[in-house]
């Protein structure tokens, strides 16, 4: 446990590692778009051919090789909206991309958090400073810790940082922002490629909680190359502390 001796700063994912987001809410969300909008789609399949569309979005939006060579930033509001242009085109159908978009952002700004999360950031942030860096728009990240009335010693999301994990472009600004060397900072994700890997490139020390591993918002790895593996693998934040006494 040396490994841990130094560290400074926690820091967070947020989506999938402190609070939820299952894909039963994006269901419901697909559904209430497409009642409100009066779409005549079924609200599983228009869920499915969302989905299709955000996941390609997250595989083209960074090049790992050279990400200054990567695509011009887009918001999630903005990616989403484009994809559902694409998907009311794919499906034959009229709709408001803007407000579905929206809408989307909207259903984030509210999300609970995991049973865990409350003891672990309570135990943790009695000895360390505690942080978020979280791929996601500010107006659902700010919602969401404002929901849990949470407060952190630093929050940084990709939309104020213009890119998204695991592009190593976000961890430098964070490291930069907060003026710490990557060994002074031990980073908390969901999910191996965006969190683990991505601050195991930065530098960081790094713990990989398990959680649904069908949680939706995850950028799939690359087909080729092997993924750092995180220092550690808890099953719930609480076993947090004990990697740190």
């Amino acid at each position: 446990m040396s490994g841990l001796a130094h560290i400074e700063l926690i820091a967070f994912d947020m989506f999938g590692t402190l609070v939820r987001n299952d894909a039963s809410e994006w269901r419901q969300t697909m559904y209430d778009i497409a009642v409100h909008q009066q779409l005549p789609v079924d609200g599983d399949a228009f869920w499915a051919a969302f989905a299709e569309r955000e996941v390609a979005f997250r595989k083209r939006r960074t090049n790992m090789a050279n990400p200054d060579d990567s695509p011009p930033f887009k918001s999630y509001w903005e990616a989403w909206r484009d994809a559902f242009i694409e998907t009311f085109s794919a499906m034959g159908i009229e709709g408001d991309a803007d407000a579905a978009a929206s809408c989307a952002v909207d259903a984030l700004c509210d999300q609970d958090a995991f049973p865990d999360t409350g003891t672990a950031l309570h135990e943790l942030g009695q000895l360390h400073k505690l942080a978020v860096l979280s791929n996601a728009d500010d107006r659902y990240l700010d919602g969401t810790i404002a929901h849990n009335g949470w407060r952190f010693a630093r929050v940084m999301s990709s939309e104020g940082a213009r890119a998204y994990k695991p592009d190593p472009r976000i961890f430098e600004r964070f490291l930069g922002e907060v003026g710490l060397e990557p060994e002074a900072v031990l980073y908390v994700g969901d999910s191996p490629y965006d969190d683990a890997h991505g601050a195991k490139l930065a530098g960081m020390r790094t713990v990989l909680v398990q959680r649904d591993q069908n949680t939706p918002g995850r950028t799939p790895p690359p087909d080729s190359g092997e993924l750092l593996a995180p220092d550690y693998v808890v099953g719930a934040l609480t076993e947090i502390p004990g990697l740190l006494a």
